[in-house]
C-alpha cells in the first residue's frame, strides 16, 4: 500500500505537467508526425495552445504527416502571428510564396518583420527564393 501510494505521488507531477501541446511538440521532435498533429489539434481545442498553431502550419507547409495544404498552412501560420510568434512569419511568407501569392510587398514585409525580431529562417527562407533584404 505503500509503495503503491509513494509511486503515484512520484508519477503525480509528471501526470499533473504532461498536455497535448508538450505530447505533439515531443513527437514532432522525434519524427512522429502523424501523431504530432493528431496531439497539436488536440492542444489547441482542449487547450487552447495558442503555439501549437505554429507547428500545425510547419506540418502543412512542409506536408509532413499529411498532405501538403498550404491554405492550411497559411490558416495556422496567421494565426501563429497574431498570438505573437515571430518565426511564423517567417514560414507564412514562405506559404504565400509557394501558393504564388501576388502580394510581393507583404511577403517582404513578413520575412524584414521575422529578420528584424530575431527569426534567422527569414535569412534562409528570403536566400533560397532569392528574395534581397
Amino acid at each position: 500500500m505503500k509503495k503503491s501510494l509513494l509511486a503515484l505521488l512520484i508519477l503525480m507531477p509528471a501526470i499533473t505537467f504532461a498536455s497535448y501541446f508538450s505530447d505533439g511538440i515531443r513527437a514532432y521532435k522525434t519524427g512522429d508526425y502523424i501523431k504530432a498533429k493528431e496531439m497539436l489539434e488536440k492542444a489547441v481545442q482542449e487547450e487552447g495552445a495558442e503555439q501549437a498553431h505554429f507547428f500545425l502550419g510547419l506540418l502543412y507547409l512542409k506536408g509532413k504527416g499529411v498532405k501538403q495544404d498550404l491554405s492550411k498552412a497559411r490558416r495556422f501560420l496567421q494565426k501563429a502571428v497574431r498570438f505573437g510568434n515571430v518565426r511564423a512569419k517567417c514560414y507564412l511568407a514562405e506559404a504565400q510564396i509557394l501558393s504564388k501569392t501576388k502580394d510581393k510587398k507583404r511577403i517582404l514585409n513578413l520575412l524584414k518583420e521575422g529578420r528584424k525580431n530575431g527569426a534567422s529562417e527569414c535569412t534562409v527562407i528570403a536566400a533560397k527564393y532569392d528574395i534581397p533584404l
